[in-house]
């Protein structure tokens, strides 16, 4: 296998201290394929000579002069681009090594942070002995270590940034790779718990209400990183609820379904789905109507029984009588609402008086996911959202509150 070394090179913390000694060990001991001395004009010949005393070929290694060696941010970028460089000479990340024994306090820190931020091997220095402050000659003693923990532990803070931001299956697959061995038992213990919430909210989302429940009380939630994810008790009841609901078919919906599906259409639009977010208003305003016919007229709009429905709009019904289908009456959202106006009922009365919302549903059937080709602007969304909240205020009892209740804690 290939093995790449980048070695920073100071000049040592004295006219009488031999920094070429230990740095030339540290290359014979790592056997790389390929060395590159990351310096400063005062240790470039320090490079230069380590090269030579060890007998590397000219195509065996290189030299990068650092621009600013006591800038910690500036030496990061220059060591990065160092290590990119490496890269282009066919090296992956992980044959590459970074030894950061030699040099001012901002050359070791920012190639520490280079090595880690562009996912090297192994970060590598000399200790031993010391005497006055120097690693004493035939005491040296390399140690190694591996950064992935440090990245290990920065995928769980992208994690809990991915889950705030509605992007579950991105999360799910970061927490999945990390390897538990790199994390100590508390960190072990948070990642097992974030892949908990992480699959919670999954499930919410995707509408396997009953899955949330058994997911998110596997999560330990002493850990601060958790606190924006922790849900009440009878939220986690409600969502089962829903779910139960939702097994026994539309027939059983109730305000919380509609409530749930609402708050589904706000995460599309605050992900800029669109087209996503209005389908769900459509079908939450389709919704709210069968749900209204069937709690207070016992009308089940795929099956409609003329005979509950008021004689003069009996004709508009027979229209719907779909033959194909055991002769049923079934009614869409369009005639579902005049069947409610029909009734007496203000809902139905507001539909048919309000013709920029009729208008707003008619351009949603125009629409990729609908009946038609084109895309869903912000403005639609914005526009029917409004409508459908006038709507949903007359029949839901406190609905901005207990919308709120039932959406996702950190929202």
């Amino acid at each position: 296998m290939k093995r790449a070394l980048v070695l920073t090179v100071g000049t040592g913390t004295g006219p009488d201290v031999d920094i070429e000694q230990p740095l030339m060990k540290t290359v014979k001991e790592s056997h790389p394929d390929y060395t590159l001395f990351v310096a400063t004009e005062a240790s470039r010949k320090h490079a230069e000579n380590i090269a030579k005393s060890i007998g590397l070929d000219p195509s065996e290694w290189d030299l990068c002069l650092l621009r600013h060696f006591d800038d910690v941010e500036e030496v990061f970028l220059e060591v990065c681009d160092a290590i990119r460089e490496v890269v282009r000479q066919g090296f992956s990340p992980g044959d590459i090594q970074v030894d950061f024994t030699s040099g001012t306090k901002a050359m070791s820190a920012g190639a520490v942070l280079a090595a880690v931020h562009e996912n090297c091997n192994s970060l590598k220095y000399i200790t031993g002995k010391r005497q006055d402050g120097v690693v004493i000659d035939g005491t040296e003693r390399f140690v190694s270590l591996r950064p992935h923990a440090v990245l290990a532990n920065y995928d769980i803070k992208a994690a809990v940034e991915l889950i705030k931001r509605l992007r579950f299956q991105p999360a799910i697959l970061i927490l999945a790779a990390i390897d538990p061995n790199l994390l100590g038992e508390d960190r072990k213990k948070l990642l097992s718990s974030l892949m908990a919430v992480a699959q919670a909210y999954d499930f919410w989302d995707r509408f396997e209400h009953i899955k949330f429940k058994a997911a998110i009380r596997k999560a330990d939630w002493r850990f601060h990183e958790l606190e924006p994810f922790r849900v009440d008790e009878q939220v986690i009841k409600s969502v089962h609820g829903i779910g139960q609901v939702l097994k026994k078919g539309s027939l059983a919906v109730t305000e919380e379904v509609i409530l749930d599906l609402f708050n589904n259409a706000e995460r599309r639009a605050m992900e800029g789905r669109y087209d996503d977010a209005v389908a769900r208003l459509y079908r939450l305003t389709e919704m709210l109507a069968q749900h209204l016919l069937r709690v207070r007229h016992g009308i089940d709009t795929g099956n409609v029984d003329p005979s509950r429905a008021p004689a003069h709009f009996r004709k508009t019904l027979e229209a719907h009588r779909d033959t194909s289908c055991e002769n049923r009456i079934k009614t869409g959202l369009r005639v579902s609402y005049e069947l409610l106006a029909a009734l007496g009922e203000e809902i139905g009365e507001r539909y048919m008086t309000d013709s920029e919302l009729r208008h707003l549903l008619n351009e949603r059937n125009r629409t990729i996911l609908a009946h038609g080709s084109m895309p869903v602007a912000v403005s639609l969304y914005r526009k029917l959202r409004g409508k459908i909240v006038e709507l949903l205020k007359l029949e839901i009892h406190d609905f901005q509150a207990r919308a709120g209740v039932l959406n996702f804690p950190w929202l």
